[in-house]
């Protein structure tokens, strides 16, 4: 009897011994520590770096969604809108979203590699670019900055090398 005729069970795929839906509370939420202060540095202020907290919010939105609140999506946007000097609650409704298209995209990614993740993830990467650009003509900005869609290849290109270093548990937790 097959699989398919025996109905469908929702199984996770084979993973390795690194396997990021194991690790503990003190890695994941000390990665979120650990990207805001890479967010925090001055380079990461050009429009096409790539955020590493947003790389983050979306690993752990698809690894582990029951440990991703949309209430620490938001703090952290608060975080940074703080830090960068932009309207208040800007990177709050950027972050909340792209957290919610992850998480609705979870079960699929799961079963693909990181750089099909990557090339999967690419609406969800041009998210924030799209919402910073609405929200600078909404609030009379008149201001378009093509770089921030730069920005969205440097998430492709950085996504593996994130997915990697997040799988290392480095057993902190």
């Amino acid at each position: 009897m097959s699989n398919f005729s025996k109905g469908f069970n929702y199984q996770r795929p084979d993973k390795s011994i690194h396997d990021p839906t194991l690790a503990g509370p003190l890695w994941v939420y000390g990665s979120f520590l650990l990207s805001w202060l890479l967010d925090l540095l001055p380079s990461s202020h050009w429009p096409f770096f790539p955020s590493f907290l947003v790389m983050t919010l979306i690993f752990w939105a698809i690894h582990q969604p029951n440990r991703i609140f949309y209430w620490l999506a938001f703090c952290l946007g608060l975080l940074t809108d703080a830090d960068t000097g932009a309207v208040f609650g800007q990177h709050a409704l950027t972050y909340c979203v792209v957290v919610f298209c992850a998480e609705l995209m979870s079960v699929r990614l799961l079963w693909l590699s990181p750089i099909s993740q990557a090339i999967s993830l690419l609406p969800v990467f041009l998210l924030p670019a799209v919402l910073k650009t609405v929200e600078s003509f909404l609030l009379s900005q008149q201001s378009f900055d093509a770089a921030w869609f730069l920005q969205v290849l440097l998430f492709i290109v950085f996504w593996p090398l994130w997915v990697w270093f997040l799988s290392r548990r480095f057993y902190l937790g």
